[in-house]
């Protein structure tokens, strides 16, 4: 078995490029590890069983490179028959489809030669198979059409298929983050006569073309445009709204912890009232399901395209959605909503002298969603009462000051970590207040003080 001189590129620290031979030893700069090159060809990248693969446009004129002269050349035909004369620096008229090896400088290599002219391809429909069961998720395309092999040897004869890829282009959707808009997906695969691109979210054309030898040696892809096609894929990309409560001026005092102050808050003190939208691919996504659920609790259920939801109760809820039509149904999306436990404090002094600070007595809340208040002076007579938590006494009576001193508060209230047969009672030891019902009592300071 002849040996054959293994080459290999150094680095060295003048930037030489050298050869290391079978010996181990840097061999003269001057001698590069690649004896031949076709400079008007495109190269296969990393053939097998094979060092080189040239595809040329065509083989008129077409010339294979030495580095050095050729001492012999070869014919790949199983029996390394002598195919040309030495002494020459470059090789023309090769034939197409056929493997040669040869020794130049010491350097023994081999290659592959192909005419691509002869296998130019040829494309008369390409169409979408609309009776696929798989159209939700992928389409299936025909293409009618010429296409020729392109294949190569090893060394040992084995036949090597050459993949001719394409570009597979069409429209679909993508979210813009306000609104579905156009967008052009291009794929490659491998070019077959059943090829598997995406499901456009609309009705488009698909494009072919092909293939990247041709796009390599600068000539004109082949194309191909299919017909209209009726997109039925189906997808969503929900968003929300949540309700703001007060002003912006309220929110920068506000009594009320977690408060939602954000039209993209999903997590906060109770009632969190959200608007959701679906956001499908209309109008090919025709039906809408809405699901609300507490754990794998069923709490809502609805079929609208947008719909507005009061969440009430504690705890973390799933928000899921699907749209579908005739044909498809995407896969679920989910939202999660986070609703706070409740609180509830109440201060024992506030000091309404209009300096902005403390001016009103206020509870200090989270998620309460039954409220009520009476106020009452040292001789038991009601002085104000209010239900609303986000509110107090500013201490007036009939718009008219209060006096200074201590007053009598009994709060009512029930958070929305509540349970439905929660009640108000009297608390005792043995039976301590329901969870999330609040039943207070006692003394509030009104201080005017000095306004600075």
């Amino acid at each position: 078995m002849r040996k054959r001189l293994q080459i290999l590129l150094v680095l060295v620290a003048a930037s030489v490029v050298g050869m290391i031979t079978s010996s181990g030893k840097i061999g003269p700069a001057s001698v590069s590890a690649q004896a031949v090159t076709a400079p008007d060809a495109y190269e296969l990248p990393n053939p097998t069983g094979i060092d080189h693969v040239f595809i040329f446009k065509d083989l008129t004129d077409a010339v294979i490179k030495t580095q050095a002269n050729i001492d012999k050349l070869y014919r790949m035909n199983g029996a390394d028959s002598v195919f040309a004369y030495s002494g020459m620096d470059k090789w023309v008229n090769m034939e197409d489809n056929t493997g040669y090896i040869v020794y130049a400088g010491g350097v023994r290599e081999t290659f592959w030669v192909i005419d691509y002219s002869n296998y130019k391809l040829e494309f008369n429909a390409l169409n979408a198979d609309i009776d696929y069961t798989e159209r939700c998720t992928e389409t299936k395309l025909i293409l009618d059409g010429n296409l020729p092999e392109l294949s190569y040897r090893t060394q040992y004869g084995s036949k090597q298929i050459i993949s001719r890829e394409c570009e597979v282009s069409y429209t679909t959707l993508s979210w813009g983050g306000e609104d579905w808009q156009d967008s052009l997906c291009t794929e490659t695969m491998p070019l077959r006569e059943t090829l598997i691109a995406g499901a456009p979210l609309r009705d488009t054309e698909f494009t072919l073309r092909a293939d990247q030898i041709a796009k390599a040696l600068g000539l004109e892809q082949d194309s191909v445009v299919s017909d209209v096609y009726e997109a039925c894929a189906v997808a969503a990309h929900p968003t929300t709204i949540t309700t703001i409560r007060g002003t912006e001026a309220e929110n920068m005092r506000t009594n009320e912890v977690e408060r939602p102050t954000e039209a993209t808050q999903l997590k906060g003190s109770a009632p969190l009232d959200i608007l959701f939208k679906a956001n499908g691919n209309t109008p090919v996504a025709q039906y809408y399901k809405w699901q609300i659920l507490k754990g794998n609790d069923l709490i809502a259920q609805r079929s609208d395209e947008s719909h507005r939801y009061v969440f009430d109760d504690f705890g973390e809820f799933r928000v899921l959605l699907w749209v579908s039509n005739d044909k498809c149904q995407s896969d679920s999306v989910e939202i999660t909503v986070s609703v706070s436990t409740s609180q509830l404090v109440v201060p024992n002094v506030f000091t309404p002298n209009g300096d902005g600070r403390n001016d009103e007595f206020r509870v200090m809340y989270r998620s309460i969603i039954e409220f009520e208040c009476w106020i009452y002076n040292r001789w038991g007579k009601l002085v104000y009462h209010w239900t609303d938590p986000a509110k107090g006494w500013d201490g007036t009576i009939n718009g008219r000051p209060a006096a200074e001193g201590a007053y009598y508060y009994v709060i009512r209230a029930k958070g929305a970590d509540a349970e439905a047969d929660g009640k108000y009672h009297r608390v005792t030891t043995k039976r301590p207040a329901d969870v999330g019902v609040y039943q207070l009592s006692g003394d509030i300071n009104l201080i005017r003080g000095t306004k600075k």
